[in-house]
């Protein structure tokens, strides 16, 4: 099951946004992740009779890092803030069963805020708003050269993230190059050729 927490958000800092522009929707076509600099490498198909998918991972390529839009990509009053990746040795320790208090929402997840809540100011004069919902992963794929996430918010729906992740810009922690192109879909809204950049953290 999905654990999904909706909170208010007391102090954190808002992560500023600038660069590329995300294309519009085109919801009606097929494969409608559709980046044209990405070569992807899709996660297995589902055996049909296995049940549910396992969540897999590269077990040497250490994607740690937010990925934060060049531009502000909006659903509905739902603004996409960023999708976190945990390191490797926080990936092994959830895969073995462990770290749930620590990790409750697992070693994947992405943030939204309400841009319609009210709005705070951070210890750095940053302005953020204070009531946002994080996703977390029902299913991932992670890999060099390729992402896919899959989570339910009972608010926004479905929300799907897929393309590709470029590792040679994780590895140089390089936050100005895209870490992550391909598509994101929150609630049957589609929005294609989407790039993310790398952040490291405070």
């Amino acid at each position: 099951m999905t654990k999904i927490s909706r909170f208010l958000l007391a102090g954190a800092g808002c992560l500023a946004l600038a660069g590329l522009a995300a294309c519009e929707d085109n919801a009606g076509t097929a494969g409608w992740v559709d980046v044209d600099e990405a070569v992807t490498t899709p996660a297995a198909e589902p055996d049909q009779d296995a049940g549910e998918r396992v969540s897999t991972r590269e077990q040497h390529f250490d994607a740690f890092g937010y990925y934060l839009p060049f531009e502000p990509l909006q659903f509905g009053n739902w603004r996409l803030d960023n999708v976190f990746i945990a390191p490797s040795s926080d990936f092994e320790a959830w895969e073995a069963g462990g770290r749930r208090d620590e990790m409750p929402f697992g070693p994947v997840f992405v943030d939204f805020s309400d841009v319609n809540s009210p709005t705070g100011t951070n210890e750095l004069g940053g302005e953020y708003h204070t009531v946002t919902t994080r996703v977390q992963a029902d299913y991932y794929y992670l890999a060099d050269g390729a992402f896919t996430f899959e989570g339910i918010d009972p608010e926004l729906g479905t929300v799907i993230i897929d393309g590709a992740l470029h590792g040679d810009v994780v590895r140089a922690g390089d936050s100005q190059r895209p870490a992550f192109t391909g598509g994101v879909e929150v609630g049957g809204e589609r929005i294609r050729n989407i790039s993310l950049r790398w952040y490291g953290g405070d």
